[in-house]
């Protein structure tokens, strides 16, 4: 029996590749279509700001196995594209929230 995923989100602070700080939502059970309305804060002092950047990764959460990977998404200096965009956007405005949809890619 295939049942719908029960998703939460994980933000991992990295600096140089290294994970420093994670933090996770809440679970939403059953949905495809999960919505979070969670504030994540890390404190980051601002000469540290163009070494950091997030992974944000959508996971499955499993009570008996391993939490899957649904998908990944990095924004920061090191990011690509929108997740490039996206926080230098939030550092020419900081204080504001700035909000952007971010597609999820597969782990490879």
């Amino acid at each position: 029996i295939l049942s719908s995923p029960d998703p939460y989100v994980k933000v991992s602070l990295l600096c140089d590749g290294r994970r420093l700080k994670k933090k996770k939502t809440t679970i939403k059970k059953n949905t495809l279509n999960p919505t979070y309305n969670e504030a994540i804060i890390f404190d980051i002092p601002p000469e540290n700001m163009d070494q950091v950047s997030l992974l944000i990764s959508v996971m499955d959460y499993d009570r008996v196995g391993h939490n899957e990977i649904i998908g990944v998404c990095r924004v920061g200096v090191n990011a690509e594209g929108l997740g490039r965009d996206h926080w230098n956007e939030m550092l020419a405005y900081p204080r504001k929230p700035i909000a952007h949809w971010h597609p999820l890619v597969e782990v490879k």
